[in-house]
């Protein structure tokens, strides 16, 4: 019998060991988007199989995944990520943040402007990540999808939400790249170094 998506999260949950397990709950605590989960809460968690129950309970059974992954991620737990996706069936890569030494993703965006302007071909699906952790708005969701080209798209949100949302929104648009541009971003990271 195939394992449950919340089997597979106690799985990685144990292989955290205990300091990224704690690493794990900070962030998870920490998260800006909704639902958000409170300290009180998080304190509550005595192992892994709490660790489980609580994401499954807070986002569902399917909506707890991405948040692990993007959490593992962060905590650079980029192995237990990437066996998680492979255990789930989600073959999507895991590209890692910038490491020690490179660019911030504000850094990032701003070098990098032009070649995103032109480049950035999967456009919506960036769009609905932004609009999913409320860094655009229904209006500049709509606005922005009018556009009737990629470039266009990219330049509108580039000049008008990311600009105001600051490091924040660049934060948010660098890790949507990251998920719909893998080997864009790589390409452009490398172009960095």
């Amino acid at each position: 019998m195939p394992k449950s998506k919340k089997e597979h999260l106690e799985n990685t949950f144990e292989d955290l060991g205990e300091g990224n397990l704690r690493k794990f709950k900070l962030k998870l605590r920490d998260r800006k988007e909704e639902p958000r989960v409170r300290q009180a809460t998080i304190e509550k968690v005595q192992d892994h199989l709490d660790l489980a129950d609580l994401m499954v309970n807070t986002f569902t059974e399917p909506g707890a995944v991405p948040v692990t992954l993007e959490i593992l991620e962060v905590i650079g737990c980029n192995q237990l990520a990437t066996e998680l996706r492979e255990n789930i069936g989600d073959g999507a890569p895991v590209v890692p943040g910038p490491g020690p030494g490179a660019p911030s993703a504000e850094q990032f965006i701003d070098t990098n402007w032009t070649a995103l302007i032109a480049r950035v071909n999967n456009v919506d699906a960036i769009l609905d990540e932004l609009l999913q952790k409320k860094v655009i708005s229904v209006e500049d969701y709509s606005n922005i999808r009018a556009e009737k080209t990629k470039p266009n798209k990219m330049r509108e949100l580039l000049t008008g939400p990311i600009n105001s949302a600051g490091a924040r929104g660049k934060d948010a648009l660098y890790q949507a790249l990251k998920k719909s541009e893998i080997f864009l971003i790589q390409e452009l990271e490398a172009q960095g170094k």
